[in-house]
């Protein structure tokens, strides 16, 4: 490792992914015309993530770094490898994109462009030839949208200064496996921070190829988001009548939302969506 100071640290937690990660990690690598680290935290993975992330830092070493802590979901890795960053801009990224050589350098032109505290970018799909991943990517599409936006809430897929993603306190310390984005974007919102959403910045996205990944997903996202709604302190009362009115009108919105193919599957979702975040609620109340 040398000692100058990147234009931009490029953060990416990981767990369990050892047989992905080199295809990422070739993506990650041809950025071109910026300086750029990239700086990888292992969560606690017990496959061979970390003799796949020391042989690519062996083969980087001017490149790229990583470290290893115990598992404690992709928020407090994400705050490991922020404090590890050397350049005063990072960026969040998963370990399941595989970005095109000139990411890095459109997302610094979009920050100056629209002089964003924060810049958000969004996700395409890798591939949509599986039902599956085609439901994860309308999902998706339901929250972020396809418009520029300068109130963005959303997944942290994001561009910012490292000076104010530590004054902010990074994400939560809590364990959790869904919705800490949302968390930290309100949290930065309340700071005054001005976070945009420009999708025409976007990076390839392996959504899930089996229903079962799909599942947990939503599980998670309907319970984690409750305790991440209870932390912002909305009650579990709103939170349970913002549930049922989900529920009751998505036959409707569903139609809109999703294509024709995908409507019966898309309300099955919701199904699972709406009893976990329920038994969340009533949960957090009786506490």
């Amino acid at each position: 490792m040398t000692d100058r100071e990147p234009q931009v640290s490029i953060v990416v937690a990981t767990h369990n992914r050892g047989a992905m990660l080199k295809e990422h990690l070739a993506a990650m690598l041809c950025q071109k015309n910026v300086d750029f680290e990239l700086i990888y935290v292992d969560d606690g993975s017990s496959d061979d993530t970390s003799a796949v992330l020391a042989s690519h830092a062996a083969q980087y070493p001017s490149i790229l770094r990583y470290t290893r802590t115990e598992n404690r979901g992709p928020g407090p890795a994400r705050n490991t490898g922020v404090e590890l960053a050397r350049a005063r801009h990072v960026v969040i990224a998963d370990d399941d994109t595989f970005p095109e050589f000139n990411w890095l350098l459109r997302l610094l032109a979009s920050q100056d462009k629209y002089r964003a505290d924060v810049l958000a970018y969004a996700l395409h799909p890798e591939s949509l030839v599986l039902q599956s991943e085609r439901y994860l990517h309308y999902r998706n599409l339901l929250v972020t949208g396809t418009a520029y936006r300068r109130d963005y809430i959303g997944p942290a897929f994001f561009l910012m200064r490292r000076d104010l993603y530590l004054e902010a306190g990074g994400f939560s310390k809590a364990r959790l496996t869904a919705a800490e984005d949302f968390e930290f974007c309100h949290r930065l919102r309340s700071r005054g921070a001005t976070i945009v959403f420009d999708p025409s910045v976007s990076v390839a996205h392996r959504f899930s190829a089996d229903w079962s990944g799909v599942e947990r997903r939503v599980r998670a996202t309907a319970i984690d988001g409750a305790r991440v709604y209870r932390m912002l302190g909305i009650p579990s009362s709103r939170l349970a009548l913002r549930a049922v009115a989900k529920m009751v009108t998505a036959p409707v919105w569903a139609l809109r939302a999703y294509p024709r193919d995908l409507y019966w599957a898309a309300l099955k979702m919701e199904w699972l969506f709406f009893r976990h975040r329920i038994r969340t609620c009533l949960r957090e109340k009786c506490r």
